[in-house]
């Protein structure tokens, strides 16, 4: 008879455990932080910073709750997400190409580059240089995906290019200082509901999914989780079957991993992205005229204004944005590997798609971007940055509206001690109805009511039955 073995002990402190939150850090200090948000605050003033709270809030507890699957199984969450529902995954898998294959984040550090390093060059030369550079920069990161370290290099540079980038970002902020604007900021975090009647929707859609990571981005931690062995990911697979979750021992060394990984999320996460979204903002706001410029156009002007004010300044907040969105879209590229390889999996197990690995998906996905970019010379928008990343952003808000059902369906799975409280519950179900009425709301300006209301009843009802079925 086989004896039982307790739920692993956490061995490791807080410092140890840094690591997936880094690369999650680097996904979240994307086009949400650095442009969505300034350009809506630059065009509609701080108040609307109500709604930065609420989706973090979501958010966090969405990670916590597919941390949660991989601790206590250490198995992938994604793979048993989508389970042998063969429909199921390859809508995730598609949704995973539909809305991060968009260059967005390559094609704003491309545009960054040409403007911080040839900020002289007419507006149509220097879109189409940096388109060029962007191209180039995308076929470089094949390299990373060509070894075998892959993640071990996105988390290096990651740790050392948010040091520097968010380093660069506070000295910035700390030289333009003025507290007038600092607590119009504050004031703004609480003025919910604040929504101007001319706001362009599909902008706040996608910062809403930006201002931190939304959409099947999520779901990558479980893999980050699985490589760096948290809970039973770190034991071996014949030992799991073993494992029991009822003893005072195993639950206290459950509870302990939880509030571990809780903190160290809620540290890096929550923290850093409240502050990286409230300052940048409130930076667009000290530097620019309200109104005075949107889009990828609040970039080059905040760039113009502070080397005007402090020579080379401009040029060192443009380098951050270099690196966070290099980082933020190398990042993107390995979770789209890795979730679409998972979501895959049930093909592999019938004997299909055999030489598919994560690495090729990565590598196939920086082809297609670099086919969307060269589409740009037929459709120009796709060479503008900021269109690029409201549409990516826009349709992850969207996915983000479809699974959290799935989500608390596969961990009301789990055995009794280590399932979701009733209140972690319950957020997963109000970030459901949060990001499917903002999605209605955003789409409301480019499709009739009537479909809206099919969409919307069909998916609330699949969800239900979902939730509901044994």
């Amino acid at each position: 008879m086989n004896k039982s073995i307790p739920f692993p002990k956490l061995k490791r402190s807080l410092l140890q455990l840094i690591g997936p939150s880094i690369v999650f850090v680097a996904l979240s200090l994307n086009g949400g932080e650095l442009l969505l948000w300034p350009s809506l605050s630059a065009n509609f003033s701080l108040r609307l910073l109500w709604a930065i709270p609420i989706i973090l809030i979501l958010q966090f507890v969405i990670n916590m709750e597919i941390e949660r699957y991989t601790l206590v199984t250490g198995k992938s969450t994604e793979e048993n997400l989508v389970g042998s529902v063969r429909w199921i995954a390859v809508v995730f898998a598609a949704s995973v190409i539909v809305s991060l294959v968009w260059p967005a984040w390559m094609s704003t550090a491309g545009n960054l580059i040409v403007t911080v390093f040839a900020p002289s060059l007419d507006e149509g030369v220097a879109r189409n240089v940096g388109l060029v550079v962007t191209i180039i920069l995308l076929l470089v990161a094949i390299g990373v995906f060509q070894n075998r370290k892959s993640y071990a290099i996105i988390e290096t540079f990651s740790k050392f290019g948010l040091a520097i980038a968010i380093g660069i970002i506070g000295i910035t902020v700390a030289m333009n200082f003025q507290w007038t604007i600092f607590l119009e900021g504050l004031r703004g975090l609480v003025s919910w509901g604040y929504l101007p009647a001319d706001l362009p929707r599909f902008d706040f859609l996608g910062a809403l999914a930006f201002g931190g990571v939304a959409g099947v981005l999520n779901l990558v931690q479980s893999e980050w989780v699985m490589d760096k062995k948290y809970g039973v990911a770190g034991v071996a697979e014949a030992d799991r079957n073993k494992l029991e979750f009822t003893s005072e021992t195993s639950r206290s060394n459950f509870r302990q991993w939880f509030r571990m990984v809780n903190a160290e999320h809620f540290l890096l996460f929550f923290c850093a992205n409240i502050f990286s979204i409230f300052f940048v903002s409130y930076l667009g706001r000290i530097l620019l005229p309200l109104g005075s410029a949107q889009g990828f156009g609040v970039l080059v002007a905040e760039i113009a204004t502070l080397n005007e004010l402090i020579p080379f300044s401009g040029v060192a907040f443009g380098t951050a944005g270099i690196l966070i969105f290099v980082m933020a879209n190398v990042a993107i590229l390995d979770a789209i590997g890795r979730l679409s390889f998972r979501m895959l999996k049930p093909f592999q197990d019938e004997g299909k798609l055999l030489k598919l690995t994560a690495s090729k998906i990565s590598i196939g996905a920086i082809g297609l971007g670099v086919f969307v970019l060269l589409l740009s010379l037929v459709i120009p928008s796709f060479k503008q940055p900021y269109f690029l990343l409201v549409m990516s952003a826009s349709l992850s808000a969207i996915v983000m509206w479809l699974y959290p059902p799935l989500l608390l369906k596969l961990n009301l799975g789990l055995p009794a001690t280590v399932r979701p409280s009733w209140w972690r519950m319950m957020i997963l179900l109000a970030c459901t109805a949060f990001y499917g009425i903002v999605s209605i709301w955003a789409l409301s300006t480019i499709a009739p009511n009537w479909l809206l209301g099919i969409v919307a009843t069909t998916v609330t009802g699949y969800q239900v039955y979902y939730l509901l079925k044994k």
